[in-house]
C-alpha cells in the first residue's frame, strides 16, 4: 500500500504539470490564432460545436481540474490509512485543502481575474507538496537509542 500511496502523490505531481502545459497550449494557440486575424467572443465560446486552437488544450485543462484530479486526491487520502506512512494522511490532507483552495480559485478567478495569479501559485504548492509527499513513502524514520538496563 505504500507504493500505492507513493505512485499516487506522484501522478497528482505530474498531472499538475499536465494541467499546465494543457493551458499554456490552449492560449499561445488561440494566441496565434488571433493573431492571424480570427475572433473568439462569447458566442463561439458558448458553442458547444465550435472549434478552434486550443480547445483541446481547455477541455483537458478542465476535466482534469474539475474530475480526474479530485478523484486522484480522494484515492490518495484513502490508500493514506492503510498505507501506514508515518504523517501520511497528514500530507493526503494538505493535498487535498490546497485541491480545494485549486479549484475555488479557478472558479473565482473567472469573476474576478485579479486573483487568478493565485491559482497559478497554488498549482506550484500543491505540486511541491505532492513531490514531499511521495518521496516521504520510504524516508527512514529516526529511531530513538534503547537505553541499557543496569
Amino acid at each position: 500500500m505504500k507504493s500505492t500511496y507513493r505512485v499516487l502523490a506522484y501522478i497528482i505531481a505530474i498531472e499538475v504539470v499536465i494541467q499546465a502545459a494543457a493551458i499554456a497550449y490552449a492560449f499561445f494557440a488561440l494566441g496565434k490564432w488571433i493573431d492571424g486575424g480570427a475572433t473568439l467572443n462569447k458566442t463561439l465560446m458558448d458553442n458547444p460545436n465550435a472549434t478552434y486552437p486550443g480547445t483541446a488544450g481547455l477541455a483537458i485543462h478542465g476535466l482534469n481540474g474539475e474530475m480526474l484530479m479530485p478523484l486522484l486526491v480522494l484515492v490518495l487520502l484513502v490508500a493514506s490509512f492503510f498505507a501506514k506512512i508515518p504523517g501520511g494522511t497528514k500530507w493526503a490532507v494538505y493535498i487535498l485543502v490546497l485541491l480545494v483552495i485549486q479549484i475555488g480559485l479557478a472558479f473565482a478567478g473567472h469573476a474576478a481575474p485579479a486573483i487568478s495569479p493565485l491559482h497559478g501559485i497554488n498549482a506550484l504548492i500543491l505540486f511541491s507538496v505532492a513531490v514531499m509527499a511521495g518521496r516521504r513513502v520510504f524516508t527512514p524514520t529516526k529511531v530513538a537509542p534503547a537505553t541499557q538496563a543496569q
